[in-house]
């Protein structure tokens, strides 16, 4: 069966409903199906809600021991949907693309699972219409490793920041930890371990979640040679990556994406692995972090938006980072993409990758702030070289308010304190020559 606004994967099958015909959808509701689980509620269980729009958003369900799953969608008390949707017995997923949302709107999410687990309630706003002009916030990070050493309260105070959404922009999770994933079902496990731990999960029932890989969701400082010596790895990698992060229509592994947020924010999150020539490649004007393609898609897009501010999320820093991996390798094609943005009011750049917080500045004055980890090991940043305005070495989280024609960038720690802020004109945020 179909349901008016919603798209599924994963739906069950005639053999599955036959055999759990006597799981109703009220058991499922009441928690209470013929298989409760004997270990912590949900604790192989998990949910995300993923890709908010003004209109919808994903829900993704990891239930790799259960075979049915009921989702509940609701507005305060007010039913918006409920259904029953089939869990992939393969890889444990199920995906549910939910529509005809109200923009603006707070919805909560409830899955209850054939095995008697109840996950939720999950909380996730959609975006504000494209036309609607009022304050936004938007949190974003990166760096997050369920390891014990790494714990602190981070998560909890960027719960008590109240984003309206998250943006993740890389090393979410880390598989190459040692032994490190090699195959669908190492990735897979990697992926759960996070998605699964009490803390991420608690966390995920409270915003919904823009995400991108950066290196560590395949092998370390993955770049055009690694995709070709470790195929395999590398497809298997992207396999469970997409299960886990699922987006719509995807076309030819293209998982850059932009969107509005409201009137005056449009976000532009870059895939800076996937299309990137070797790392140690001649820096020429054949060598490309991005591809053709992905480049004029992200220059036409920022000089075209209609929002005072146009954030791009780039998973490696522009400049000022350790080793070869990042921008600073890639100058030619990173010099000629500054140049092109010159003349376009509010334009900043949001980078992760370098385990330490920085506010920097680049020719032609474009703006770059640095965020992450949040939970890994910090890297004592480099000196306060000419074009680096601040560096800090703590676990943080960056938040991005926006109203009106003003931008405030905030840097906050494991305590939640505010230990770094700019706010930032559309003006002053605009590449000259």
């Amino acid at each position: 069966m179909r349901y008016p606004g919603v798209v599924m994967n994963g739906g069950p099958s005639r053999r599955d409903v036959l055999r759990l015909a006597g799981v109703s959808a009220g058991t499922l509701l009441l928690g209470c199906g013929d298989n409760q689980t004997s270990s912590p509620p949900g604790a192989d269980q998990a949910v995300a809600i993923l890709e908010p729009t003004n209109d919808a958003f994903i829900v993704s369900i990891w239930a790799p021991f259960a075979r049915l799953a009921s989702v509940s969608v609701q507005v305060g008390r007010t039913p918006f949907l409920s259904t029953m949707i089939g869990i992939d017995p393969e890889s444990g997923q199920a995906m549910i693309d939910v529509s005809g949302l109200e923009p603006s709107q707070a919805y909560e999410v409830t899955v209850t699972t054939n095995d008697g687990v109840r996950l939720g309630p999950h909380h996730v706003r959609t975006a504000p219409s494209a036309d609607d002009a009022r304050p936004v916030r938007i949190a974003v990070s990166a760096d997050l490793d369920p390891s014990p050493e790494f714990t602190s309260d981070i998560l909890s105070h960027l719960t008590a920041a109240d984003p309206e959404v998250y943006v993740s922009i890389g090393d979410f999770p880390y598989t190459d930890n040692g032994p490190p994933a090699v195959t669908v079902t190492g990735y897979r496990a990697r992926h759960a371990e996070l998605r699964t731990d009490p803390g991420v999960r608690s966390w995920l029932e409270t915003v919904g979640v823009r995400a991108i890989y950066d290196d560590h969701e395949f092998r370390n400082d993955w770049d055009a040679m690694f995709e070709a010596a470790e195929r395999d790895r590398f497809v298997a990698a992207m396999q469970v990556w997409d299960e886990f992060f699922p987006i719509r229509h995807p076309v030819d592994n293209i998982r850059y994406r932009r969107w509005m947020w409201g009137a005056n924010i449009e976000c532009f999150l870059l895939d800076c692995r996937r299309f990137r020539s070797a790392n140690a490649a001649p820096d020429d004007a054949n060598k490309t972090m991005l591809g053709a393609q992905q480049r004029a898609w992200l220059v036409d897009g920022v000089i075209s938006s209609t929002a005072a501010f146009k954030v791009v999320f780039t998973s490696i820093p522009l400049a000022f980072g350790i080793g070869n991996d990042h921008w600073s390798s890639f100058t030619t094609e990173r010099d000629a993409i500054f140049a092109a943005l010159v003349g376009t009011p509010g334009v900043l750049f949001v980078s992760g990758d370098q385990h330490s917080f920085g506010a920097f500045e680049h020719a032609h004055g474009v703006r770059e702030f640095q965020i992450g980890p949040l939970a890994r090991g910090v890297i004592m940043p480099g000196p306060l070289v000419p074009g680096v305005l601040f560096r800090s070495a703590q676990y943080n989280f960056g938040l991005i308010d926006v109203d009106g024609d003003t931008l405030t960038f905030s840097g906050v720690g494991a305590t939640g304190e505010v230990f770094y802020k700019e706010t930032l004109t559309a003006a002053q945020l605009t590449p000259v020559s």
